[in-house]
Order: structure tokens, then C-alpha cells, then sequence
């Protein structure tokens, strides 16, 4: 379908992915449905949707919408990808409900040609968790697979950051559109994936805000985009449990961070276990495991990202330092752990033996302060 009018077609279906799918039929062989009739009512009922949605086919203004936004992602740097796109992801074709239509930032897909694997998990991950996802990020960009995760708080953005910090892809897939930042403390993250390579997805329309649902519809394409999904932490009833459902649908393979069944981060990824999902004894498993499958496309990396090596040379405690001195001195353990990608336990022992030594002192509530 030309572009304009596959955008307008999201136009009137609201950028609802069930509702444009459900209309396509209408306009695969014809472009010029724009006046409401009986048959196209009739049509309208045969496929589930309320006669009344055909008075929408008649406003002008849906047509004036597709074209400002084509208009605008010309000037801001932004493609379209739809069905009929050189881009458009094979992978994405056999998911249930492909997306018609994705807007995109930074390097192209690529996908089809690359081995890539999500990792996701829970908002409010523990310590481990959030460290351990950095470190699955980091193996697979080290092994030439590409990192995709949604670019939430937790243990989507360490994940990404894990991938960047080995030099290798990553692609976030946005609830809301490529062009807003959310959650705005990964505004610094959404510029290094961009600046490193990789590529901002959204199936949203340029200057959208997200919503709640967003999130359900989304995960479909982390997953579609995979051959496998990592998950790390994640409650029985949230929207990682989701994820589950969907990537199981799809028959994608899925592996898991086994955690303590006191935690109820844990809860997830050990129910998956006890189905058969694959156990994530170390944070190379998945590399190894498409190693095996795929050897002319995963492979260790030669060396580690040039752009990074004073970083990677550094001790952990100059790193610490170097951090409050760029942070204006003072910081809580929490936004170190996470800036650093450093255990709480490693980092809490680091940041004693740094207060004997008369480098930092400590404040109130697990606050720590420069004395230089």
C-alpha cells in the first residue's frame, strides 16, 4: 500500500495495530475508499467493526494528519517502515498481530541478517538482578548479538547499557514514540544508543506520550524481533508475565534468571524454569547457545568498543570517583550502583574502604560525598 494512505489508515484507526489490521482488507487493492456507503458499512460489519466507523473514512482532517506526519518525520530523521519496506523485519511477518506500520531513529534494522536477543525484566529490580542484566547485555554485544529491550527503568535500561558497554547493537522499542524519551532519566541512554549504532522502534506516531496499554502491545515486537528472551526479574501478574505469554506463542526460545523464592522479582523466571525454560547459570548462556546454532554469525569480538577504553582500564574505585566528580560530588549508593553497573554488596565495601582512606565521607541516607 502507498505510504500516505497506509498512514492514513492508522490515522483513522487511532494507530491501534488490532484496528488497522482489521481494516486493511478494505484497502489493499484500492486507495480511493473515502466516502461513506452501505457496502463499505456492510464490509465494515463483516469484519467486527461498527458501521459508524465509515463516517470517519469521510473526514478530511485523517488525511491532513498523514501527511503532517509524514512531513514530519522527513524533517526530524525519522523513516516509516511499513509491510512494503525494504526494512521491514522478516521476523515480524510470523508474530501474531505484526505491526503494519514502524517509525525509526539511528541505524537501520538490519535484523534479518543478525542473531538478537531480549532482554527484559521488572521496573524495581533488586541489586542482583540489575547488575546481572548489564552483564547478560554486555555478553551477547561482546558475541556480536544484538541487545533488544524496551528502555524502562530497571532492568530494560541495563540491559541496553550492558550492550553499549561491550561496544555492541542494541534497540530499544518504545511504548510511546521515538521522538519522546521515556522515562526522562534515560534521556543520556536514548543518545548513547543512537550515538553507538543502534536504533529507537516505535509503532506509535511521532509526538506521542505513552500510555498504560502501550507497554502490552509493544512487548509483542521485543519479543517478534528475538530468536530469544532473557528474563531476569519479573512478578507472576505484571506486564513481564506478558512478555512470557507472547514469546511462548511465538516459539521463541526463552531463558531465565533463577532467583530466591523469597523474592518476589524471582517469582517469573522460576515458574519459567520449572516449565522448561532454559537456566541462566552464568550471563553467557544464550551467547553459547547460539554459538552453537549460528557460528558464521556469533563470534567474539576482537576487541571491546575503542570509544570506551579509559573507562574499561579504570579501577572500580576511580570509577567511583570519577563519577561523583562529574555528578556534583555527592550521590546516594543506588545511582552509583546503577551509573556504574557495580553489585550493591561490591559497591558498598568499595565505598567503606574509599571513606577510611579520606577520599569520601558518608552522609545521611546511604549518601556519599567527595572530600576533595
Amino acid at each position: 500500500m502507498e505510504l500516505l494512505y497506509e498512514v492514513w489508515l492508522h490515522a483513522i484507526s487511532n494507530f491501534e495495530p488490532d484496528l488497522a489490521s482489521k481494516l486493511s482488507p478494505l484497502f489493499e487493492t484500492s486507495t480511493n475508499m473515502f466516502t461513506s456507503c452501505d457496502q463499505e458499512e456492510r464490509l465494515l460489519r463483516d469484519l467486527g467493526i461498527s458501521g459508524e466507523f465509515a463516517k470517519r473514512l469521510e473526514r478530511p482532517e485523517f488525511f491532513k494528519e498523514a501527511q503532517d506526519i509524514i512531513e514530519y518525520c522527513m524533517e526530524n530523521n525519522i523513516r516509516i517502515i511499513t509491510l512494503d519496506s525494504e526494512e521491514y523485519p522478516e521476523c515480524l511477518r510470523h508474530i501474531t498481530l505484526p505491526p503494519r506500520i514502524l517509525f525509526a531513529k539511528g541505524s537501520h534494522l538490519g535484523i534479518d541478517n543478525e542473531v538478537a536477543v531480549a532482554v527484559v525484566g521488572c521496573r524495581k529490580p533488586t541489586e542482583h538482578g540489575k547488575g546481572f542484566a548489564r552483564l547478560i547485555g554486555k555478553a551477547l554485544g561482546e558475541n556480536n548479538i544484538t541487545v533488544i529491550s524496551g528502555m524502562a527503568e530497571g532492568i530494560d535500561g541495563q540491559a541496553h547499557k550492558g550492550a553499549l558497554d561491550a561496544g555492541g547493537k542494541t534497540i530499544a522499542v518504545l511504548a510511546g514514540s521515538v521522538d519522546f524519551v521515556y522515562p526522562k532519566c534515560h534521556e543520556k541512554l536514548y543518545r548513547e544508543i543512537l550515538d553507538n549504532g543502534g536504533t529507537i522502534l516505535s509503532e506509535r506516531p511521532p509526538k506521542t506520550p505513552v500510555r498504560k496499554y502501550f507497554y502490552q502491545q509493544r512487548n509483542r515486537i521485543i519479543t517478534g524481533l528475538s530468536q530469544g528472551t532473557v528474563f531476569v526479574e519479573g512478578k507472576e501478574a505484571s506486564g513481564t508475565s506478558i512478555t512470557a505469554r507472547l514469546a511462548l506463542e511465538d516459539n521463541k526460545d526463552i531463558f531465565a534468571v533463577p532467583g530466591s523464592p523469597m523474592c518476589w522479582q524471582s517469582e517469573l523466571p522460576n515458574r519459567l524454569i520449572s516449565e522448561g525454560a532454559t537456566i541462566m547459570t552464568s550471563a553467557d548462556v544464550p551467547a553459547e547457545y547460539y554459538r552453537e546454532l549460528f557460528p558464521h554469525m556469533v563470534s567474539k569480538r576482537s576487541e571491546i568498543c575503542k570509544e570506551k577504553p579509559a573507562e574499561n582500564l579504570l579501577t572500580e574505585d576511580e570509577r567511583i570517583l570519577n563519577f561523583l566528580k562529574d555528578n556534583g560530588s555527592i550521590a546516594g549508593i543506588e545511582d552509583i550502583a546503577e551509573a556504574l553497573g557495580i553489585s550493591a554488596n561490591i559497591l558498598s565495601g568499595r565505598l567503606t574502604i574509599l571513606c577510611i582512606k579520606g577520599k569520601l565521607r558518608q552522609e545521611s541516607g546511604n549518601r556519599y560525598i567527595l572530600t576533595e
